[in-house]
Order: structure tokens, then sequence, then C-alpha cells
């Protein structure tokens, strides 16, 4: 019980891929509907983002933060902006990961809890979730659309790009509408983990081969076998902190819906709704099954990549299992002492909701 509640999302994709596989009976077919390229890019990004926490590199970058700042309102504002963009990079989870709990201590010290610290948590949790969709590695549904559609970078970045900008603006709206407070800081933040510079050095130019491998320019097998010959030489700590549970659970994923597209009469449901409004339903998916899964299980109804593109990167947005990044922030604050949930579900669907309908507005216009 203890591991089914820990890891809930790989224990709902084992039970879907069990219960599909009685209504359709493994085959080699279910073999081939596993995307190991997009596995093992994944594999490699999880390799990067541990190297890099492990580096020291994220605690230099927070502790920059609370030293530049000065004041509360600009320490926020910074916080926010470096989960947006360095989603873009190591992923929406990583960035959560390692900023959350470093605005839930600042804020603690600064006795700025409460109300302005759920607001705070939920704007970077929507930062991570919208900062990520603006390249192909920030968040796992880009990664797999990419390999499924082979997607060249001019492409991709033509179709997000604008979303990015628009999501953006409306982070920084939100930002100064709710939190207004110019209050001095009064305490400092000493980092006391070491910049590890090779390493640092190390996982940044594997992040870079990622991109090209993502892009075709480079084999993802090259990848693939060169990082790890690298960190079995020189990192093999590294290897034990990758999260292969989620692995397991893309792999559960992929066979749940190879299992379900194989089933006429859900086939025939979902094909409709995907050549006449693809980015509704895959956002609508979303809400319901979490934005990885609906972009695995829709990618196929549709040879036009741009709707479940949009529609899964913005229905990231909306109830807090649209996208596991939510997911992420909503357990770290759990475990926060005094935190109130009612208060921070209010804030978090108000925010989500308001935020998915707007940018769900310009899908009309783009």
């Amino acid at each position: 019980m203890h591991f089914i509640k820990n890891e809930i999302v790989f224990s709902i994709a084992l039970l879907l891929a069990v219960l599909t596989s009685f209504i359709v009976p493994p085959s080699m077919e279910t073999v081939n509907a596993i995307d190991f390229r997009t596995l093992s890019l994944l594999f490699a990004l999880m390799g990067v983002s541990e190297g890099l926490k492990a580096s020291g590199l994220f605690p230099v970058i927070a502790d920059t933060l609370s030293r530049k700042s000065g004041n509360r309102r600009r320490l926020s504002l910074l916080l926010i902006l470096i989960v947006f963009f360095s989603s873009m990079l190591f992923t929406n989870d990583v960035a959560l990961l390692m900023f959350v709990p470093f605005s839930l201590i600042i804020m603690h010290k600064e006795k700025a809890e409460g109300g302005y610290a759920i607001r705070l948590v939920v704007l970077e949790t929507i930062a991570a979730n919208l900062g990520s969709m603006a390249t192909p590695v920030g968040n796992p549904q880009n990664l797999f659309i990419c390999s499924h559609f082979s997607l060249m970078a001019s492409d991709f970045f033509r179709t997000i790009l604008p979303y990015s900008i628009i999501s953006l603006a409306l982070i920084l709206i939100a930002f100064f509408i709710l939190l207004p407070d110019k209050q001095k800081l009064t305490s400092d933040h000493e980092n006391t983990i070491p910049l590890k510079r090779k390493k640092t050095a190390l996982y940044l130019a594997f992040l870079f081969l990622a991109l090209l491998a993502v892009f075709h320019v480079l084999d993802y097998r090259i990848l693939l076998l060169s990082e790890l010959v690298l960190i079995l030489i020189f990192d093999r700590k590294t290897l034990l902190r990758i999260d292969y549970i989620l692995l397991l659970t893309f792999v559960c994923f992929f066979i749940f819906s190879a299992n379900i597209r194989s089933i006429d009469a859900v086939r025939n449901m979902l094909y409709s709704p995907m050549q006449s409004h693809p980015v509704l339903t895959s956002a609508i998916a979303s809400q319901i099954i979490s934005n990885v899964p609906s972009a695995i299980l829709l990618s196929p109804f549709t040879e036009h990549f741009e709707g479940v593109l949009i529609g899964t990167d913005i229905g990231g947005l909306g109830t807090p299992i649209a996208s596991l990044a939510s997911l992420i922030s909503l357990k770290i604050y759990a475990k926060k002492e005094n935190a109130n949930m009612k208060r921070y579900l209010a804030v978090f669907l108000s925010l989500n909701v308001i935020m998915l309908l707007i940018l769900a507005m310009f899908t009309f216009i783009f």
C-alpha cells in the first residue's frame, strides 16, 4: 500500500495496461507500440537532470536569486521566472522539485506563509507547465510528439512559441495582481553545496546532444550509449537516482494506449473529435487522464501534430491531474507544516482554469 500511495500514477497505468490486455491479448503489435526512441531520450534526459541536481547548479542559482533580490516581491518574481525558463531545459518536474521547496523555506523564514506562499507555489507550478512547452525536452509529451511525428525544429517552434509568449505575459499579469508584497527580506539563504563545474559542464553538454537527438540531427542511440559509458566511468551514482518507475509508467501507457486503439468502439469514438477538434479533445482528455497519456493515446488519430501538441501542452493547466508536474507541487506543499489544502486547491483551480480558458481562446486566432 505504501508503494501504491507513493507511485499512484504508475499503479494506475499498470492496472490499465493489465486490464486492457485481457480485452486485447498481448502480441508483437503490443511490443511495436512501445516507443523505444522516446524511452531512450527520456532516460538520457533524466540522467542529465539527476546529474545537474547533484552538481550543485540549482542550489547556486537559488542562492544567487536570494542574495540579488532584496525584497520579497522581486524574489518571488525571480523564482517564477527561473522556474519558467529552467523548465524549458531541465523539465517541468525538475524545475519544481528544485525551486518549490526552496520557495517554501524562504517564505517560512520571511513569515510570508499562508495565502502568499500558496499563490507563489501555484504560480511556479503554472510557470513550469507553460514554460516547459516551449521546447521538446521541457516535458514528456513534447518529447513523445516530436518522436512520433518526426518533427523538424522549425515546425515545432513555429507552432508552440506564440503560446509560450502569451503564457509568459499571463504569468506576469497574474504575478503583479496576486503578489504585491514589496517587504524587504529579513534573512539570507546560505548555500552550503559547492558547484562541481566539471560535472555541470558534462551534463550541460549531454543536454545539448539530447536536443540534437530529439530533432534527428544525432542518432538517439549514440546519445544513449555515450551518456551511459561516461556515467558508468565518472558518475555511477547518477544511474541509481534515475526514476525507473517513470520509464515503466511510460511502457504501461504505451501498452494501454495500443490496447485501447485496438477496440473498434473506442477507436471510432476518438477518431471523429480528433479530426474536427484536436486541440479541444486533447485538452479535455488531459484533464481526465493527464497530458502525457493523452498525447500517447491520441497522436495516432491525427496526421497533424499541431492539435495534439497545443492541446496537451495547454491542457497541462486545469485539474491537478492534468500534469504530473502539478501533482509534484501539490505533494511538496501537502508535506508542509500547517498546509491548507482546501485553500491551495481553490487557488490552484481558479488560476489554472482561467489561464486554460484564455489560452484556449487563442487557438481560434493562430
